[in-house]
């Protein structure tokens, strides 16, 4: 009745009329009311959930602050990113639709995804929209890993978790589908895993030892036609494959955070090669740091599958609480001295130190270490121009005495 009351208007007026009178707001208000439904991926401020909260722990009113806290250790948990395999242009990642990350297959898979928990093509021509599940998956390995021009290191976790998304791709989508794993070498060295090896072999799936090369949806006969066709060579046989598949996985490599030099920076640790926080030794300290009180847990430190993690977290945080229980901490006496009467100022030794151990004092304009935090490596000593910076208990004397004394025997 409303609607048949409404007057000639033009489309846009009319349209803006309509929804006032259906919905009660303005258009300028639906629009922003759309706005938030559409944003719902994350949180969209509709507040439904502090009525829901039985203990009442939800506040919206809460603003952004810096808190500054005084902690006794710390544990650097920040993890790893994974890497985009955009740049490698051979495997057609973000060109082809169905060609995935294992990120995004996990997502696929999972209950809470966008399919439900169901395996399903995308359609060529909406990448948004899902069509039918597949008739045949490749899932491709090293991408990225144990790879001179990006990664040397394996990653680890690749040959198992290929084998658990291969398990699903034949439990969702049918034993009938086809399923390939194109790898170099398996590497199944948990408990467990190589029985679990033996079972994906079992259930059907193809094992192909070699390194694909290239996916490629130009077919060169009428039975590739709409296919993604995987080139690779089988070194088991010494020839070069080309297999036809519905949709290819890549399983990427676990590289080192991007700003995992700025944070090395801050908590005075050292990197390795490859970009990963390194311990303090690979067998007595495998969670410290050169840094005392500051631990490293998880893929921070290298590549590590749930367990590898777990295991070091709890290790990490047993360090953490023997310094809590014991109260103080033990110090070395070898830490770098500067001597004030000697020191110009020049704070070339501020710049040199990896720890950060050494500050300026403004009121002497000496540089001043801070002995809680210097581990004695001598960079200040080896640079210092004035020869102020030394490291106790290693004296020149010393020193010399200790090299005639080898000299003589």
């Amino acid at each position: 009745a409303e609607r048949a009351k409404m007057p000639e208007l033009d489309p846009a007026e009319r349209v803006s009329s309509f929804i006032e009178v259906e919905t009660g707001f303005t258009e300028e208000q639906a629009r922003a009311e759309a706005a938030r439904c559409l944003s719902c991926g994350v949180c969209c401020e509709c507040k439904q959930c502090v009525p829901a909260c039985e203990a009442k722990a939800i506040d919206h009113d809460q603003k952004d602050e810096t808190v500054t806290l005084e902690v006794g250790s710390i544990i650097v948990a920040t993890g790893f990113d994974a890497m985009d395999p955009t740049p490698m242009r051979e495997y057609g990642y973000g060109k082809l639709p169905n060609v995935l990350m294992n990120l995004e297959f996990e997502r696929l898979s999972n209950a809470t995804g966008p399919t439900s928990g169901k395996i399903l093509l995308r359609d060529p021509n909406d990448k948004f929209k899902h069509t039918r599940p597949p008739k045949s998956v490749a899932f491709l390995h090293c991408i990225g890993s144990r790879d001179k021009n990006y990664h040397e290191y394996c990653s680890r976790t690749c040959c198992m978790y290929a084998l658990k998304l291969a398990h699903l791709v034949k439990d969702k989508c049918g034993h009938d589908t086809e399923v390939y794993n194109f790898y170099i070498d398996m590497r199944c060295f948990g408990k467990g895993y190589e029985e679990f090896y033996r079972r994906i072999q079992d259930e059907g799936v193809r094992m192909i030892r070699g390194k694909a090369v290239e996916v490629t949806d130009k077919a060169e006969d009428p039975s590739e036609e709409g296919m993604l066709i995987v080139r690779a060579e089988d070194t088991l046989i010494g020839k070069m494959l080309r297999v036809p598949v519905e949709m290819v996985v890549l399983c990427t490599a676990m590289e080192a955070r991007a700003d995992a030099p700025d944070i090395a920076r801050i908590f005075g640790l050292t990197l390795s090669n490859d970009g990963f926080f390194m311990e303090e030794h690979p067998k007595l300290e495998p969670v410290s740091t050169p840094t005392s009180g500051v631990f490293l847990a998880g893929a921070c430190q290298g590549p590590k599958d749930i367990p590898d993690s777990v295991a070091q977290a709890k290790a990490a945080a047993s360090e953490a609480q023997s310094l809590s229980t014991l109260g103080q901490v033990v110090v070395l006496p070898m830490i770098s001295n500067i001597d004030p009467d000697i020191c110009i100022g020049c704070q070339v030794c501020i710049g040199l130190c990896p720890y950060s151990a050494i500050e300026f004092d403004d009121f002497r304009k000496i540089s001043v270490v801070n002995e809680a935090v210097c581990k004695g490596c001598g960079s200040c000593a080896a640079y210092c121009p004035s020869g102020a910076a030394g490291i106790r208990h290693f004296t020149t004397k010393q020193v010399f005495g200790e090299i005639e004394g080898i000299l003589v025997s």
